[in-house]
């Protein structure tokens, strides 16, 4: 296997949860596996490592490489595709008939999977917009999070979707997180093309613990969000002819050169990542009548 895998998915049957991901999705069994039987390692369709693990194996994140990332029942894990019809076709292919099509606030095409546990497998089909045009969806994107909690109370922001997913608040403190994050990325890439950034570690369930976002005020982290998004912004007007600009971003305990990424892709991975958890907002405050 290339790497320890950063992500694992805990499921009830390993097998089928196996079976289901190598015979419908075109997963791959990774050649090395760990001892345990309760673990088995996969790659994904864009060749990543990850972790298939029961409810019986303890300490799950440790033995994953940063940033760390559990998926439980019911989540999503989103991946990119270039067609949405050929991803159709494959799947009908396998014999997988049960899936169905979404379009986002984005205009974005999605292809839904529901795996074993629940697990919803979304491909994405993206926009293909100009340059002009995706710097100004991200430019928007305080914005877009402060219309989200509009009118909402100091104890509105506590409520969540479900049991066990984040409240209205702790998903503003991790929207700032991901701003921050990303800040050095795209400077990076904006003022050094080609070079290597090394992305700090970011183990995301222990920041939210630790960072107290569960009890926190939100305006501070609004305002970074914003001043974050306008700060960028305004590098595009002053760094000419910089969108195929990259980075060769990698973790800390990764070998090799990393990943190229171009600024185009980080900016479309903050404008998503925003609309999603915008979202997750509204369909909160949809479930509580806010």
């Amino acid at each position: 296997m290339p790497e320890q895998p950063r992500f694992a998915l805990t499921v009830t049957d390993l097998a089928a949860s196996i079976a289901f991901a190598v015979d419908f999705l075109g997963f791959k069994l990774a050649e090395t596996q760990p001892e345990s039987a309760d673990m088995k390692y996969l790659l994904d369709s864009d060749g990543d490592p990850m972790m298939l693990t029961t409810p019986q194996v303890q300490n799950v994140r440790e033995r994953l490489a940063e940033p760390r990332l559990v998926f439980k029942p019911g989540d999503t894990l989103d991946f990119l595709c270039e067609d949405i019809e050929t991803q159709r076709a494959t799947f009908a292919s396998r014999g997988l008939t049960s899936v169905h099509e979404e379009t986002n606030a984005l205009g974005e095409r999605k292809l839904v999977v529901v795996a074993p546990d629940n697990y919803k497998i979304v491909y994405i089909m993206p926009v293909k917009r100009s340059p002009e045009e995706t710097i100004a969806l991200y430019a928007q994107g305080g914005e877009d999070v402060e219309a989200a909690i509009a009118g909402l109370s100091e104890a509105d922001l506590d409520l969540t979707r479900a049991p066990g997913e984040w409240t209205i608040r702790q998903i503003v403190h991790h929207l700032a997180e991901s701003a921050s994050l990303s800040l050095m990325t795209i400077k990076a890439a904006l003022a050094q093309s080609g070079s290597t950034y090394v992305r700090p570690p970011y183990d995301q369930e222990h920041w939210a613990e630790t960072l107290a976002y569960d009890r926190r005020p939100i305006e501070p982290s609004l305002a970074l969000i914003k001043a974050i998004h306008a700060h960028i912004t305004q590098l595009f007007q002053y760094v000419p002819d910089c969108w195929d600009h990259y980075t060769m971003m990698k973790f800390p305990d990764q070998e090799g050169e990393g990943r190229k990424l171009t600024l185009g892709y980080l900016i479309d991975i903050q404008i998503g990542h925003t609309a999603d958890h915008c979202d997750e907002i509204r369909e909160t405050r949809r479930v509580h009548n806010r």
